[in-house]
């Protein structure tokens, strides 16, 4: 045999076999206990119970995920080559480096308070703990599909479930009392369901009927909005969850009807807001209640804390920690402060515009790495991972992009694995009765009458 030759081994099956080709994964756990662990880990990497004091271990065990999950970040900083990682480097440097110490230095935390305010943005190394996970796992592109559309359909069903069995006495109107379960003057009762999951399901199945259309991604988009609008009511985020459907809807169009579609709603749009601001001027104020008046508030407090102070603009003031012995509510004198509800103006006030520059960059370059990956496979699940990076930029307005950044992580890394797996050739091999055996990847033509059969092999 000459030097560099692959050996082929020749398995004989009796005349007549056809096995059925299995593809073989590299998983490293059985596949039910593989779909059991992304089930569990998926929604406390996505932050689902980041803020569901409600449920005390779930919320205990997602504030500890992300120094639990740090084999596998070191694991992914260290030996997996991934697209992004000196974006997110530089935003650690300067988050984890600077803005404690300007804390220290305008809200006079402690040293140890200082460090604890960069809490929040810990998720962010989710990016690296979950690629490490599923690179050490090697879930297939389908189960870990399968596991994400069914976190999104079990996210409606719970709330529905919620919706139908929970008394009205469980509901409360102050949030430091729970943020499930929510009773409000201008909303009534809904439940604060965390939409991560339900999110990706709705872009999901836009992106899946614009693919291939079919009646049951149509009517599965109608029902997650009804519940939506019933159960959930949280306007911002209704509100742009349709603007991405639609935008899934357009992008997906050909170039003529996509110009058309465009021109359509650049028409109606304006005269919509005009119409219900003409109509409802007086009563809209009023109509969105008392979150309006705490976001007046907060974003007046900031303004005057930072002044006309260069320094405090371009670096920002830091955060406080509700453990620490000063906190914002003292240095304001007022309770009602909350830089997660002034959307971009908040991040410059905890990090400045060099900080909400690096933020908005990293959300950037990371809808850029997802949208770059995807280029020429129109993958469903893979694109509404890239839509739901749109979806936050589009919430970035009223909400604060690092109220839950795990979110911006978890979408990039499990879109680059499945982009890759999506891509990756087929291995080649097939499994019937308990035989294994290699087959070239790109099979020989069946010999016949034009064709020669191989080397020691008989003709068919």
């Amino acid at each position: 045999m000459v030097r560099g030759q692959a050996r082929r081994a020749v398995v004989t099956l009796p005349r007549g076999f056809t096995p059925t080709p299995v593809e073989l994964s590299n998983e490293r756990f059985p596949g039910r206990l593989t779909g059991l662990i992304l089930v569990v880990t998926l929604p406390l990497f996505a932050q689902t119970f980041y803020y569901l004091n409600e449920l005390p271990v779930p919320y205990l065990l997602s504030k500890a995920w992300p120094i639990l999950v740090l084999p596998f970040s070191v694991y992914a900083l260290v030996y997996l080559r991934l697209p992004g990682k000196t974006a997110y480097l530089v935003f650690f440097a300067y988050t984890l480096g600077v803005t404690p110490f300007v804390s220290m230095i305008h809200l006079g935390n402690g040293f140890f308070d200082g460090v604890f305010t960069t809490v929040k943005i810990w998720p962010l190394t989710y990016y690296f703990g979950l690629s490490g996970m599923l690179a050490w796992m090697a879930p297939t592109y389908r189960r870990t599909r399968a596991v994400l559309i069914g976190l999104g359909v079990a996210t409606f069903v719970i709330m529905l479930f919620l919706w139908l069995v929970v008394p009205s006495s469980s509901y409360v109107d102050n949030p430091e009392l729970g943020k499930l379960f929510m009773v409000e003057e201008e909303r009534g009762y809904r439940i604060y369901m965390p939409m991560f999951f339900g999110a990706l399901l709705l872009f999901f199945l836009t992106r899946s009927f614009m693919r291939r259309p079919h009646w049951l991604p149509a009517v599965g988009v109608a029902i997650g909005f009804v519940l939506l609008l019933t159960i959930f009511k949280q306007r911002t985020a209704i509100g742009a969850m349709f603007l991405v459907c639609a935008y899934g809807v357009i992008v997906s169009l050909a170039p003529r009807r996509r110009l058309m579609a465009v021109g359509a709603l650049l028409a109606i749009v304006p005269l919509a807001i005009a119409y219900f601001a003409v109509e409802n001027a007086q009563n809209f104020q009023q109509s969105l209640g008392g979150s309006l008046t705490v976001r007046q508030t907060s974003l007046a407090l900031a303004a005057n804390f930072l002044g006309d102070d260069p320094w405090r603009w371009l670096f920002g003031v830091g955060a406080t920690t509700r453990f620490g012995s000063v906190t914002l509510a003292d240095i304001f004198g007022n309770s009602q402060f909350y830089v997660a509800d002034i959307g971009w103006f908040g991040e410059i006030f905890e990090y400045g515009l060099v900080g909400a520059a690096l933020i908005a960059g990293l959300y950037g370059w990371g809808l850029y790495l997802i949208l770059k990956a995807t280029r020429g496979v129109e993958d469903p699940i893979v694109l509404a991972l890239a839509d739901y990076i749109v979806f936050m930029l589009l919430t970035s307005t009223v909400y604060s992009l690092v109220f839950t950044p795990g979110e911006l992580a978890v979408t990039m890394a499990l879109a680059l694995y499945l982009a890759r797996e999506r891509l990756r050739p087929p291995p080649g091999q097939v499994a019937a009765h308990r035989i294994r055996f290699t087959v070239p990847w790109r099979a020989p033509p069946v010999p016949g009458p034009d064709v020669p059969a191989e080397p020691g092999r008989p003709a068919s």
